[in-house]
């Protein structure tokens, strides 16, 4: 059956052409998926995994990274803080019937209509050495029991402010890498008012693969289930106003007039098609109608 027998227009991507896209976007920005401390721009070799960049992102100067805070030493009686990075090093999506990811076995198969998601990061902390933390306790017993801090403050790091941040030198870093694997699916109802009609994005399962101990594992990935779905795929939620595009209007701001209101518009699941957006055959589809009405 072709796919515009109940539509008027069809329109597809597969998911080799997301995964071209991913590939390329992490290549010309990869400040979007790396994020680390200021050191990593004279020490780019401290990243837990090299940042592959295309070459005219380099010849541009363009940053690699997000350049973000130190992570804090809590109770301290100065300010110290610790060198740190994360980065997101793949990402990979599989559309039904899943032959592109190996979901873990307690997401089971990706059931019809739905999405997977595969994403890889890796973080790195700065852990100083047994030495240099036995270097550093005098000083900070002297901070921390001793009210007059400015001689004491001088012995730690001679010549800073007494409340300017301690960046701790860094060697190497210590890092680990997770999998995380997301199953989803579309749907439409309504926000408010209950004739509305939403387009929604629905988290069915999350795993992170082999985090121990298992009650950590647990806990981690039910803090992540409950951010997305209080968080941040409510706001994904697109009104049905949203999807349609007005071509008449496209064409006044050409100079173009017609006496016709001409509308590209979803074709309504399931009257029309058995769904829209439909997620199958390795590609994501929609279905759109033109609709033309007197002015």
């Amino acid at each position: 059956m072709p796919f515009t027998d109940h539509s008027d227009l069809y329109g597809s991507i597969h998911e080799d052409g997301i995964q071209l896209v991913v590939r390329h976007v992490m290549r010309q920005r990869p400040s979007l998926f790396n994020y680390a401390t200021a050191l990593f721009s004279k020490r780019p070799d401290l990243f837990c995994v090299p940042i592959a960049v295309a070459p005219e992102v380099k010849d541009a100067g363009d940053p690699l990274f997000k350049e973000e805070d130190p992570l804090p030493v809590f109770g301290t009686p100065v300010p110290i803080g610790l060198n740190w990075c994360f980065q997101l090093t793949d990402v990979q999506m599989d559309f039904h019937p899943g032959n592109a990811i190996e979901l873990p076995p307690e997401l089971g198969a990706l059931p019809v209509q739905s999405l997977a998601l595969r994403m890889k990061g890796c973080f790195g902390l700065d852990c100083p050495s047994e030495d240099f933390i036995r270097e550093l306790i005098p000083a900070i017993e002297v901070l921390a029991l001793s009210s007059a801090q400015g001689p004491a403050r001088a012995a730690l790091s001679p010549g800073i402010p007494a409340r300017e941040l301690v960046v701790l030198p860094t060697r190497r870093l210590r890092c680990f890498c997770l999998e995380l694997f997301a199953v989803a699916h579309f749907e439409w109802g309504p926000v408010g008012a209950p004739d509305s009609q939403w387009l929604k994005l629905r988290l069915d399962g999350l795993e992170i693969v082999n985090l121990q101990p298992a009650e950590m594992e647990d806990l981690i990935e039910c803090y992540i289930r409950t951010v997305l779905r209080l968080g941040l795929l409510p706001r994904l939620s697109q009104p049905i106003g949203s999807l349609i595009l007005n071509l008449t209007d496209l064409l006044k701001k050409q100079g173009v007039a017609i006496g016709q209101e001409i509308t590209l518009q979803p074709a309504p699941a399931p009257v029309a098609v058995p769904n829209n957006p439909a997620v199958e055959s390795d590609q994501l589809m929609a279905f759109i109608n033109l609709v033309v009405e007197e002015a």
